[in-house]
């Protein structure tokens, strides 16, 4: 379920010193990290925020990719992938790291598989697995663990100034690494990033 939180931001919070914006975050959106947030999971990161509601918010941290590949990653289920088996399992966030979840574009779909975003359908079960490995559809994405925030939570950290807010898009969600979807992401929304850099401060 999807609501819209909106977070008037001003000048003086923890990140940002020199920025004054209004936050409008519903589901999908992406989450960009602000230069200096410090946390490791979360550094130069774009989040693509699937669910949000009273109930706390989940996304999938898009722009990393971890050194497991598929081939790798499906043959420990037993399973053979027929497509780059040289093609990376991505990091999704620091929560229930065992568990993978599925983003691809169109293709075989379990009973579970859900679109998520215009082009963008999730799935998570090994049955859905199994179909995607042995048919892979053109945009394919498997993601080890999610990024969770309890009720209240990411709406705290978006006073903050933690995050910026940006609407979600495919062609970002799939983006290859050497692409850098956190600068694509500023640079889409007109900013700098290293302009960015220099209007914030961490205290």
């Amino acid at each position: 379920m999807s609501r819209r939180t909106v977070v008037a931001d001003r000048p003086g919070n923890r990140y940002n010193a020199a920025m004054t914006f209004v936050t409008e975050l519903s589901a999908p959106s992406f989450l960009i990290a602000v230069p200096q947030l410090g946390d490791p999971n979360f550094v130069r990161t774009v989040v693509f925020i699937i669910e949000h509601g009273d109930h706390g918010s989940m996304g999938l941290v898009i722009s990393r990719a971890s050194d497991l590949t598929m081939g790798t990653f499906c043959g420990s289920v037993g399973l053979e992938f027929r497509g780059d088996v040289e093609e990376a399992v991505y990091f999704g966030g620091p929560v229930q790291t065992e568990r993978a979840f599925i983003l691809h574009s169109s293709g075989p779909k379990g009973p579970e598989t859900e679109e998520v975003l215009e082009g963008v359908s999730m799935s998570y079960s090994i049955e859905s697995l199994r179909m995607l490995s042995e048919e892979p559809t053109d945009e394919l994405r498997v993601y080890l663990g999610y990024a969770g925030w309890g009720p209240g939570q990411l709406a705290a950290e978006l006073q903050e100034g933690a995050w910026l807010v940006h609407e979600a898009s495919a062609d970002l969600v799939f983006a290859t690494p050497e692409r850098d979807p956190w600068s694509e992401a500023l640079h889409q929304m007109g900013i700098d990033p290293a302009q960015l850099m220099h209007s914030s401060q961490t205290h």
